[in-house]
């Protein structure tokens, strides 16, 4: 789409010339009279045409049977008809041209087989006709900059509507209404809140990507109960970070579908939940654990920025010890690093009689009520090169003395030089007039302790879209995943793949059951396995023996193992036998890549082995991943301290599993790849070995 074309198009969303509501009522008690009552009471500069066959006026404007009868262009519609009536309503705008329709009807996708097909031809037509469609389900668009508050929802029959420079993005109808008045009560104004239904046409991605144009948007809010285009969603994601405008998501309801389904440890192992946390991280967007923090911290994020030559830390200065040591808390259990003050901010300070406290905690106490003593301590400590983000925290003197506990604040802010740390502060009690003086001179505030150490540490933490790895699947690769029949791969097939993605593999040999067994020339002792595509799990089926130590051992193993696996799963086919070297290392690890439902393919790497589902303690992101991003992953668990050389243990090769991660999270590549597993991974001193293999094929 070209400039002018995204300018016009942004203009039908956010400032339209002119708006049709169809089906509009004068009758107060309906929701459809509330889009013109709201249109009027904020100011909306635009024309707005009624849209009503049984009516000639609608609240004292004439109405039309069609949008088609108006006599000028219309850019914007909202349609408040039903199922049934919305796709002659819809045509009826395409054939009027309108830039943007919003509809509010239900039964569509999410009721059922009759209702996704009316839904999918809603869609087609929007898109043939070059329609942005905003729903179904949607209640509405609200512009607070141009008045355009065209919705249904009671919560905009405020007198004003308090602008700002936060837009909202949400797939929940009623939470826009919930955001502007939890907004209102906190002083915070939004530019755009959009609620997006069930995405038919236009969803987060492609509204959030066109509302990066509007002048008025700093930071976006989503709201998400799912993820159904991750294309757009990226695209959106990227273009925000390259433009510096944070955004911030609270998810809900991620489906556990995936999970259920899954035949391999790594599904069982992430879930839902932890692939759209690591698909959203993957794209830059930050993921906010409190409600409240989706209001707090875009705008913080927005402000606050962390200069590149800044430590990744936060010192806490106070006036009250316990509640400084309360936000210490928060923010080290979220992984923030705390830091003191520098020996030259401590000296300084301290040579002016300024009370420091003890350790990390920059604790004032009463000298915090004294102007000159607190701006002092905060112009010092933001310019002190020690100090990465300054977090101020304000005791009762907040709402009784703010002229001398928070202007100094406001005052060394305003007169920092360029480079300083950012400033955020935290008032303890509730204090309107200083939160509103703090705000006002750009320090960002927070009324939560949890949500101010939450958006603290989103401050410290870097956050950029991951970078995706550049070439194909290796040839061999794909052409035996090309050609492998649907359904679980046995572990010599799947270990060729893994072979040809670069993992190595222990010497090994394979025997038919049904003929003599002789000495595999491995060595002894050997691992002794049943391979099955139909025994994906070989400890529940008795299909596995460690530590063979010779022949007649392994004869018997055999045996046993054949008796055990028809118990298990009677009809299960065995292709044969397979020996392979003893290899001994420090530790062991999964590394496995699922393709979730909603997030699209996500490698976990984990500890392997019987400590992978006791412990859960894994590291998930978007598939594929850089050699770069499979460290950060492995820095990630903590099972991994001993293969670090914790307390003098001797350390593993991790670099070699970083790249064996890297190498496996290709597979995912493959679009018939539902699951592939290596379990465990034997992690050595000196490079990485495959024991287990396991992939599934659609």
């Amino acid at each position: 789409m070209t400039a002018p074309a995204r300018a016009e198009l942004l203009r039908a969303l956010t400032d339209p010339a002119s708006v049709a509501i169809v089906g509009a009522s004068d009758n107060p008690a309906k929701l459809q009279a509330r889009p013109m009552d709201f249109l009027r009471r904020h100011g909306f500069r635009g024309a707005v045409h009624p849209v009503n066959p049984g009516r000639e006026t609608v609240a004292g404007a004439r109405a039309y049977p069609l949008v088609s009868a108006i006599p000028e262009p219309v850019d914007h519609a909202y349609l408040l008809v039903g199922a049934e009536a919305a796709e002659s309503a819809l045509s009826d705008c395409a054939s009027a041209g309108v830039k943007v329709v919003s509809l509010l009807a239900d039964g569509f996708a999410e009721a059922g087989p009759e209702g996704r097909a009316r839904q999918d031809r809603l869609a087609a037509l929007a898109a043939e006709a070059g329609i942005l469609l905003i729903g179904p389900n949607s209640t509405g668009v609200v512009a607070t900059h141009s008045g355009f508050s065209c919705t249904t929802n009671a919560a905009f029959r405020l007198d004003a509507l308090r602008r700002g420079r936060l837009a909202v993005l949400s797939q929940s109808g009623s939470l826009i209404g919930t955001l502007l008045s939890r907004g209102e009560a906190r002083g915070r104004g939004f530019s755009t809140l959009i609620s997006v239904g069930n995405e038919a046409g236009a969803g987060v991605g492609q509204l959030g990507s066109l509302l990066l144009d509007d002048p008025h948007t700093d930071a976006f809010l989503l709201f998400l109960e799912t993820i159904r285009d991750r294309e757009a969603l990226a695209e959106f994601a990227r273009a925000a970070h390259a433009q510096g405008k944070p955004v911030v998501a609270y998810m809900i309801g991620a489906s556990e579908e995936g999970q259920a389904l899954s035949v391999s440890h790594t599904g069982a192992l992430t879930g839902s939940s932890a692939a759209c946390a690591a698909l959203l991280r993957g794209l830059g967007i930050r993921q906010a654990e409190q409600f409240e923090t989706l209001l707090d911290a875009p705008p913080a994020l927005a402000r606050a920025r962390l200069p590149a030559a800044r430590p990744r830390q936060v010192t806490v200065v106070s006036t009250t010890g316990g509640g400084g040591a309360m936000l210490i808390d928060q923010m080290a259990a979220r992984g923030a690093r705390i830091a003191g003050p520098g020996d030259a901010a401590r000296a300084k300070l301290q040579a002016q009689a300024i009370p420091m406290g003890h350790g990390k905690l920059v604790d004032v106490t009463l000298a915090g009520t004294n102007y000159a003593t607190m701006k002092e301590v905060v112009s010092t400590l933001a310019a002190d090169p020690e100090t990465g983000l300054l977090l101020v925290c304000i005791g009762s003197s907040a709402q009784f003395q703010p002229d001398l506990a928070v202007k100094p604040i406001v005052d060394a802010v305003a007169e920092a030089p360029e480079g300083a740390a950012p400033v955020i502060a935290f008032p303890l009690p509730e204090a309107t007039d200083a939160l509103a003086m703090l705000e006002a001179g750009g320090v960002p505030t927070f009324r939560s302790v949890e949500v101010c150490a939450e958006t603290a540490a989103m401050l410290l933490a870097p956050c950029a879209p991951a970078p995706v790895p550049d070439g194909p699947l290796p040839p061999r690769a794909a052409a035996l995943l090309d050609r492998a029949p649907a359904g679980v791969m046995d572990e010599l097939d799947a270990g060729e793949v893994f072979a040809a993605l670069g993992a190595p593999r222990p010497r090994q040999a394979l025997f038919d059951l049904d003929l003599p067994i002789v000495d595999p020339g491995l060595g002894w002792p050997v691992v002794a396995k049943l391979v099955s595509a139909d025994l994906p799990h070989k400890t529940e089926a008795g299909a596995i023996r460690v530590g063979v130590p010779d022949l007649p051992a392994l004869r018997t193993a055999a045996a046993e193992m054949r008796a055990a696996a028809r118990a298990h799963a009677p009809g299960a086919r065995l292709r044969g036998l397979l020996a392979q070297e003893m290899r001994r290392g420090l530790g062991e690890a999964i590394v496995g890549v699922s393709r979730d439902p909603l997030a699209g393919p996500v490698v976990t790497v984990g500890q392997g082995g019987v400590l992978t589902e006791i412990y859960r303690d894994a590291a998930v992101r978007p598939a594929p991943v850089t050699v770069e991003i499979a460290r950060e992953m492995l820095a990630e668990v903590r099972g991994f301290a001993l293969l670090r050389g914790f307390r003098g243990a001797p350390a593993g090769d991790l670099e070699a599993l970083a790249r064996l991660v890297a190498d496996v999270s290709r597979i995912a590549l493959h679009p018939r790849v539902e699951e592939a597993e290596i379990n465990p991974v034997l992690v050595g001193t000196d490079g990485v070995v495959l024991l287990d293999a396991l992939v599934r094929l659609g």
